[in-house]
């Protein structure tokens, strides 16, 4: 059930009671409840194994979990129209070494159903941002 859009205070996305237990019975996740509100910055510590990486790729939608339920603010027709629009930084460094700089910048889009000629701006734009207008062209090794 998806989080009450008319209450304003209403979390954009809740962890309720979330849990993960891998394969190998690896328990990662155990009763997990966590609210993000609108404006709010979240930052999970911990460390190392405690479970921040799996609550972060199930709340990205990368990892299902194995109990508990991820409720989001947006409408279900919302989320059946296309993927959220969520931005996920790995711990290490996840490039494809064998693709351009504009073919790693462009999976994202891609996967979001873009074609090239729709997420050329895009990909011109985030490059300039991040100064590598200049390397379009090129591998992360050239980097």
């Amino acid at each position: 059930m998806p989080v009450d859009p008319s209450n304003s205070d209403a979390p954009v996305v809740a962890l309720k009671r979330v849990g993960k237990t891998f394969a190998n019975g690896v328990v990662a996740l155990e009763r997990l409840d966590l609210d993000v509100r609108p404006g709010e910055f979240v930052s999970l510590l911990g460390p190392s194994g405690c479970g921040k990486s799996t609550a972060l790729r199930i709340v990205a939608g990368l990892s299902e979990p194995t109990s508990g339920t991820v409720e989001w603010l947006e409408a279900e027709a919302a989320r059946a129209a296309g993927p959220r629009r969520i931005g996920f930084v790995f711990q290490e460094p996840t490039l494809m070494p064998w693709a351009t700089v504009t073919a790693n910048v462009f999976l994202p889009l891609r996967l979001a159903g873009r074609s090239r000629r729709q997420a050329r701006d895009e990909v011109e734009r985030a490059l300039a941002m991040v100064g590598l207008e200049g390397f379009a062209k090129a591998y992360p090794r050239e980097l």
